[in-house]
């Protein structure tokens, strides 16, 4: 199947690398501004996040597939500007929560029943690559907030948020309540160390997910410390190889689609939140 590609910074560049290693796929980089292309069977989106809604639209449009990196957009005007016209075309639109791929990740999923019931989350995202056209939000946020909502089994009730930087925050923290249960999430573009790292405290122990060491994951329950093996595959990959496959099974599914307008709802609330500085409800 013909693929195609718009955007070639550091993930376009990984994103190529991963569709190139597909047997099944023949990979077009398509320059952005550039008509549609004849014959495309799907269309991946990595250009800068703003860009998204106005880079998918013509694609989705025309009813192929469209994969965006996270976030689907950076509004929700935006992102229910994506839905409609995946709704009225019948595009499949996945967005790229990679996490949601991630065997170490799926493992946590797996073993979260062991710690009982989960009383909250704090996660650490940090590097020094800031972005220019959106605040450090919309940048760490998508992977925080698609992980919790999996985690909780529930959508947030309200937010808290503060951030330095200006209109473009280059730091921020971010606080959800979870009925009794709260995500908090530290992000920065000020770190010369690269950090992802979530803790998950339940009533009967506590996990702990940091992607950047070998063992991903330990497990403590009482006074008993593991560190439980999972899948080696790499996310983007099997994200990737979803994607490829939900084309070839002409799949109709708007999870993905769903959870991308979910996830920008809740970054703009906390948007809200820092410009307001008050507590914002999410309804």
């Amino acid at each position: 199947m013909q693929i195609g590609l718009i955007g070639h910074g550091r993930w376009g560049t990984n994103i190529e690398k991963t569709l190139r290693s597909f047997d099944d796929v023949e990979l077009l980089v398509i320059e952005k501004g550039a008509a549609v292309p004849e014959g495309l069977d799907g269309v991946c989106i990595a250009t800068p996040s703003a860009t998204h809604a106005e880079i998918a639209l013509p694609y989705i449009e025309k009813g192929i597939a469209t994969f965006i990196e996270k976030p689907m957009t950076t509004s929700l005007t935006d992102a229910e500007r994506v839905r409609a016209a995946a709704q009225k075309s019948g595009a499949l639109v996945h967005v790229g929560h990679i996490h949601l791929y991630n065997p170490a990740f799926l493992k946590l999923i797996e073993i979260l029943p062991q710690i009982g019931r989960v009383e909250s989350v704090l996660s650490e995202g940090m590097n020094d690559k800031p972005r220019t056209d959106s605040s450090v939000l919309w940048d760490w946020l998508p992977h925080d907030l698609s992980m919790a909502l999996l985690i909780f089994g529930t959508e947030p009730e309200s937010v808290e948020a503060c951030a330095l930087g200006g209109a473009l925050a280059t730091s921020a923290i971010a606080k959800y309540q979870f009925g009794s249960a709260t995500l908090l999430s530290l992000m920065s573009w000020q770190s010369p160390v690269k950090r992802t790292l979530m803790t998950i405290g339940g009533e009967k122990g506590s996990i702990i997910f940091d992607d950047t060491v070998a063992k991903k994951l330990t497990l403590k329950v009482g006074e008993e410390i593991s560190y439980p093996d999972y899948g080696k595959d790499m996310p983007l990959t099997l994200e990737l190889r979803a994607f490829v496959e939900a084309i070839t099974q002409k799949s109709s599914s708007t999870t993905s689609l769903e959870s991308g307008v979910r996830i920008v709802k809740l970054i703009a609330a906390a948007e809200e939140a820092v410009q307001s500085g008050t507590r914002q409800g999410i309804t």
